[in-house]
């Protein structure tokens, strides 16, 4: 996974370095007005940008990159603990807003979530999905097994789609729950009454989805 971190004090680009290095492939710029033209000419999979630079601020970057980049996933960083700011950023389409100070393995976590979710978003793109006995089309919210359909909540819809869009990849309770909620907060106890419903309905085919001790759940 190649992250692309952007920030005008070259201090503070070597220390991300430092530490992310270990669990990405990190490229570290410094002139703000150099990300565009080096993201037309290198793949990477997260942007993070410091919003406060003196020449080109964050926003300004971030503006510019949309345009070429509509669905790279962006981390705006800030030491300015702003709600105004941090709804501006949000509000701009940005897809995480962090405060420093950040301890590393909490940005080392909001990185790895926001680039799987992307990939994820790609998979799911697919509109009609047929495994077996199994149909699932995106188009009509439907799920049709053994030529019946099956009637499932918006909810239950989401999770096989999750599943059967990703098949072999492990997904963590707090993943699923960023996913279907956008919060990471939601009780797990919800996330397993919905999964046991999608297990009931979409029984034998759902066995395929598999609990994974200590670490979630897969769909083979």
């Amino acid at each position: 996974m190649h992250v692309t971190i952007v920030d005008d004090q070259p201090d503070i680009l070597d220390l991300y370095e430092q530490m992310l290095g270990q669990h990405f492939r990190v490229t570290c710029i410094c002139e703000p007005q150099k990300v565009s033209p080096f993201l037309k000419n290198n793949q990477t999979d997260l942007l993070i940008l410091d919003v406060n630079m003196p020449v080109m601020d964050g926003f300004e970057v971030y503006r510019v990159v949309r345009v070429d980049f509509p669905t790279l996933p962006i981390i705006f960083l800030t030491g300015m603990n702003s709600t105004e700011i941090a709804v501006k950023g949000l509000s701009m389409g940005a897809d995480d807003f962090i405060i420093k100070p950040v301890s590393i393995e909490e940005l080392i976590a909001r990185v790895k979530n926001k680039i799987i979710k992307s990939k994820v978003a790609y998979a799911n793109q697919e509109t009609l999905i047929k495994l077996d006995n199994f149909e699932l089309n995106c188009n009509k919210q439907q799920v049709i097994l053994d030529g019946r359909e099956v009637s499932l909540t918006p909810i239950e819809f989401k999770i096989i789609h999750l599943f059967v869009s990703n098949r072999d990849k492990i997904f963590s309770r707090d993943f699923i729950s960023d996913y279907i909620w956008n919060d990471t907060k939601v009780q797990m106890q919800n996330i397993d009454t919905h999964l046991s419903n999608v297990r009931k309905k979409l029984s034998p085919f759902s066995e395929r989805i598999k609990t994974i001790k200590s670490r979630g759940y897969v769909f083979k």
